[in-house]
């Protein structure tokens, strides 16, 4: 299976390049958005396991990760990949200025494993078709 991609005409973004050039740029789409039903249905028809035990695992590591996390740990499942939490905070001239209302929204932060990384090596890659219609419209839009 390969991704999608299309191309978007965007300002040159690199250093030195005059104002007012722009280039063509592949961007990758989304084919399909998979479910957790669709997902415990995948995982169900390659195990012995039961939809329903597959469903109420991955549920379970989801109320397992959101509670360890906020508990300040790393949450690391082997050749998939690591969760951690990870923020930044305004700055302040003294430590004694500094309280914990200062900290920034927090952010779930995934560096992928090893296995992972290794689905990329063989990504390919197919151009989506631009179908372009006109159709005439009688209503009023506004921009």
């Amino acid at each position: 299976m390969s991704l999608k991609f299309s191309l978007v005409h965007r300002k040159d973004m690199t250093k030195g390049a005059p104002a007012d050039r722009k280039l063509y740029y592949g961007l990758t789409r989304v084919s399909s958005r998979l479910d957790l039903e669709k997902l415990c249905d995948a995982i169900a028809s390659r195990s012995t396991a039961s939809r329903g035990d597959i469903k109420l695992v991955l549920e379970g590591l989801i109320y397992e990760m959101c509670s360890k996390l906020t508990e300040g740990y790393s949450i690391s499942l082997g050749t998939f990949g690591t969760f951690r939490i990870t923020n930044g905070s305004k700055g302040v001239a003294t430590p004694e200025e500094f309280n914990a209302s200062m900290f920034n929204k927090g952010r779930i932060t995934f560096s992928a494993g090893t296995m992972l990384r290794g689905a990329l090596k063989d990504l390919k890659y197919e151009k989506m078709q631009v179908v372009t219609v006109e159709e005439k419209c009688d209503k009023e839009h506004v921009y």
